[in-house]
């Protein structure tokens, strides 16, 4: 073969080269790309389907079975850290004040830690939330971080008022409850949260709780005390849940002139309705601000707390000469109650004005009565008695006749109009 056929077979070879290069990018082109594409989608498709499937299951994170998981981070653990200075200051006053036991006291640090990372300042402007365990300030939560300071001090007093009042409930599920039984008691009824929230964090907040169990080393037994007997933990309370009735001090009415009484004990109806450890007295001309609705003390003594709190707004409590308190509740303002902590009071004094504040329907004045404890007037409280019982010129219509209960006093009904010239029979039992 000469040259030049040598010359032409290497051309036409390159050309024959060339033309199957040319043919597989026409495939690839026409049916490579397209097959990318849709394995692409299909990938896509696939990663999706996976996200939407764990979203769904975080709905139930509140599986009784699920356990550990991650704790929560940060220097909470370190015993030189302010946070850590501040969980124990908070778990002592749990014991000392509610009685909780270790398991029930690791509840509200691990959630404080969830809600705030424990800090007392901590702020949550959309939800109008705040502090360590994130209470409503206004809005669609409601206001029952009232005017509490931003100290761990304060928001922890509050928290265990609210665990002997307005939220004694938290305490009564944790009687002889465990750790994770804790946790369900302090997230359901004092944050409020349903029970397959997946705000609670279930899985990270058990294994959180376990460490703060073994940090803070809570082993102990706790020794809560309700007022209620089917939930005693410890000793009985003294006799003087058992008092005989009124003080000789005790004998005036809390307002003046014409009055109804619109709420019973202990229950709004008597023995029906909500729950109410505490008697509404309304004047039958009554506002904000007229001296009709002016509120005096039944009792001579001394103002032990002057504050607000989201169910009795905003309220003083007396402590009479023999050592039991009386709570007025619902002024319009703080301004309103014109006695101050520590002041001396006389029976008949003008102390406060009937309102509305708090968790209230219609201006009047609710009245509670308790022989031990000067926050315990909440339903079940340890100590609480009938207004009837310690009142002595009490309206008899208002009393029903088959009701008396143990030691507490007899049931009350809304009844009136009265006056409080017309003194009725003494209804307490010296």
């Amino acid at each position: 073969m000469d040259d030049e056929e040598i010359e032409q077979a290497s051309q036409n070879k390159s050309s024959s080269n060339f033309a199957k290069k040319k043919f597989r990018r026409m495939m690839v082109m026409k049916f490579g790309l397209p097959i990318l594409i849709a394995a692409l989608i299909t990938l896509m498709c696939f990663l999706l389907l996976i996200l939407a499937s764990q979203g769904e299951e975080s709905c139930y994170t509140n599986d009784s079975n699920i356990g550990g998981g991650n704790s929560i981070a940060g220097n909470w653990k370190d015993p030189n850290s302010q946070v850590h200075k501040d969980m124990q200051y908070a778990a002592d006053q749990f014991k000392t004040q509610a009685g909780m036991s270790g398991d029930n006291i690791a509840a509200p640090l691990a959630i404080g830690l969830r809600e705030s990372q424990f800090n007392p300042k901590a702020v949550n402007p959309g939800g109008q939330v705040k502090g360590i365990w994130q209470w409503g300030t206004g809005g669609v939560n409601g206001n029952r971080y009232g005017n509490t300071e931003d100290t761990v001090e304060s928001q922890v007093t509050l928290a265990i008022r609210e665990l002997k009042t307005s939220h004694v409930k938290t305490l009564t599920d944790m009687k002889d409850a465990n750790l994770n039984d804790s946790l369900d008691s302090w997230d359901i009824n004092f944050e409020g949260l349903g029970v397959g929230d997946p705000q609670r964090k279930v899985e990270q907040i058990r294994a959180t709780a376990k460490e703060v169990k073994e940090v803070f080393n809570l082993n102990f037994e706790g020794n809560i005390n309700t007022g209620d007997g089917d939930i005693d933990q410890g000793n009985s309370p003294d006799s003087t849940t058992c008092d005989s009735g009124g003080s000789g001090t005790a004998s005036g009415m809390p307002i003046d002139g014409d009055y109804n009484i619109t709420g019973g004990y202990p229950d709004y109806n008597g023995d029906a309705g909500s729950e109410h450890y505490g008697v509404d007295f309304q004047t039958v001309n009554h506002s904000e601000n007229g001296e009709e609705s002016n509120v005096y003390s039944v009792s001579d003594g001394t103002v032990v707390v002057k504050q607000f709190d989201p169910i009795g707004g905003n309220h003083v409590v007396i402590k009479d000469e023999a050592g039991k308190y009386v709570y007025y509740g619902h002024a319009p303002s703080l301004d309103a109650i014109i006695v101050s902590e520590g002041d001396k009071i006389k029976k008949g004094q003008h102390i406060t004005h009937e309102g509305q504040t708090g968790l209230a329907t219609g201006i009047h004045v609710h009245v509670g009565v308790n022989t031990m404890n000067q926050f315990g007037f909440g339903p079940h409280s340890a100590g609480i008695i009938s207004p009837a019982k310690y009142l002595k010129f009490f309206p008899a219509e208002a009393i029903k006749s088959e009701g008396i209960l143990s030691n507490d006093g007899p049931l009350v009904v809304p009844a009136g109009p009265f006056h409080t010239e017309n003194k009725s029979e003494d209804n307490t039992n010296d």
